[in-house]
C-alpha cells in the first residue's frame, strides 16, 4: 500500500489512497476438515478488496470476513470466490465426509 502524507493544520495526514484493484484472499479453511455424517464444519474466511464474495455449495454470497457452519452429507468442495469489478480471484477447499 503506498501512503500519501500531506501537512494540514500543523498535523500530519496519513491517508490510504491507493489500493490493490485486485481482490486478495487472506485466508479461506475448514476446521475440521474430515467429520462424520452429521456433523458440523465450521468454514471461516478473510477477504480483502472484493466488492462481493461468495461461496458455493449453497452457502451465497457471504461478507469479506466471517465464519458459517457446515453440515455436508459426503464429501465436498467449497468454492470461495471473491470479486472487484471484472476481476475475481477463487479459492477451494475439500471436507472429507467419513462414511460409516
Amino acid at each position: 500500500m503506498l501512503l500519501l502524507a500531506a501537512f494540514l493544520g500543523g498535523g500530519l495526514l496519513a491517508l490510504n489512497v491507493f489500493c490493490s484493484p485486485y481482490p486478495v484472499i487472506e485466508s479461506f479453511h475448514a476446521d475440521p476438515v474430515a467429520l462424520s455424517p452429521g456433523s458440523a464444519s465450521n468454514l471461516s474466511w478473510s477477504v480483502i478488496g472484493a466488492s462481493l464474495v461468495e461461496i458455493d455449495q449453497g452457502v451465497g454470497e457471504v461478507e469479506c470476513k466471517g465464519f458459517t457452519e457446515v453440515r455436508p452429507s459426503q464429501t465436498i468442495t467449497y468454492r470461495l470466490t471473491a470479486i472487484n469489478g471484472s476481476i475475481n480471484r477463487s479459492m477451494t477447499l475439500k471436507i472429507m465426509v467419513n462414511q460409516p
